[in-house]
């Protein structure tokens, strides 16, 4: 009875120890298991962040050249297609940025929490600066401001002259003749001096500096009209007709001159192309600093991830 008892024994005391190694192993393996579960983990949760990351960089990268060539874009055409292109870009930031703020929930830190939220701030504020910056930008009002001055108003010019000559030439009066000259030669001065504060118009960086232009071009425009009257008035018969050509084209030049002072007022050209190097750029920068570190925190992370 004693030996059927110790034989019981060591048997319960084998199948103890068994399942005691039984245990641990299960218990070892599944410890193993979850570890390459968790790294495997974390290890996609980084490869997502930088793929992530790495999109984001390039669309902002895109979204600022697209947006630099509306404001340089000659044309309206080129200026509106660069800046769908922008906002384009931009709007892909943002899907980026949706996704990444919910892996960064997911499983990020403190640190990627705190930069996500300064390129958000940063960005936020590129966004609203964006919104008028590509506005003007399309409407090129300096460029097209330029583009009058330089064909019909310099056409309207060329005609006054032609017409001035003429007359001079169809003066029967030769005692009158060197007076009218000297009077021509005065209106073509005023009209040049005009077409030169044309250009300094346009190109003026400030309101108040235009404002000093336009007091200047009026007085010009002033000496020049009331030239042409003592001209029409001084001429014959037969050179009257082109002192009222002369009269009439100086009409229409002080008409574009009007749209080109008005077009050179409203200067998006030059705001638009302060605001892409000025304040743009800086938020700009600021973003791409924030998603640098951010892509930096995320290769740390994916390198020492357990294996």
């Amino acid at each position: 009875m004693e030996a059927g008892n110790t034989g019981t024994g060591r048997r319960m005391k084998v199948i103890w120890a068994g399942s005691l190694v039984a245990t641990a192993l299960i218990s070892l393996l599944a410890t193993a298991y979850f570890q390459r579960s968790w790294s495997g983990d974390a290890t996609s949760l980084s490869a997502k962040k930088k793929e992530l990351l790495a999109e984001m960089r390039l669309n902002l990268a895109r979204s600022v050249e697209n947006e630099k060539s509306a404001v340089m874009a000659l044309s309206d055409e080129q200026s509106r297609s660069f800046a769908e292109e922008s906002r384009s870009s931009s709007a892909d930031v943002d899907g980026n940025l949706k996704r990444l703020e919910r892996l960064i929930a997911q499983g990020g830190s403190d640190k990627e929490r705190e930069l996500v939220k300064k390129f958000s701030e940063s960005w936020n504020e590129a966004h609203a600066i964006d919104a008028g910056l590509l506005e003007s930008a399309m409407q090129n009002t300096n460029i097209k401001a330029a583009e009058l001055s330089n064909t019909i108003s310099a056409e309207l010019l060329r005609k006054i002259d032609e017409n001035l000559a003429k007359m001079s030439a169809k003066t029967t009066q030769p005692a009158r003749r060197p007076q009218m000259e000297k009077m021509s030669a005065e209106v073509a001065i005023a009209l040049r001096n005009i077409s030169i504060f044309q250009n300094r118009h346009i190109n003026a960086a400030s309101d108040t500096d235009k404002q000093a232009i336009d007091l200047s071009m009026q007085a010009e425009i002033l000496r020049a009209g009331a030239t042409l009257k003592n001209l029409e008035r001084l001429g014959g018969e037969k050179s009257r007709a082109y002192v009222k050509e002369a009269v009439a084209d100086f009409g229409e030049f002080i008409k574009v001159n009007e749209e080109i002072g008005r077009l050179s007022h409203l200067n998006t050209n030059r705001t638009t192309l302060e605001l892409s190097l000025g304040k743009k750029r800086l938020a700009e920068a600021e973003c791409d600093r924030a998603l640098k570190s951010l892509q930096a925190i995320s290769a740390t992370a994916e390198r020492s991830a357990p294996r």
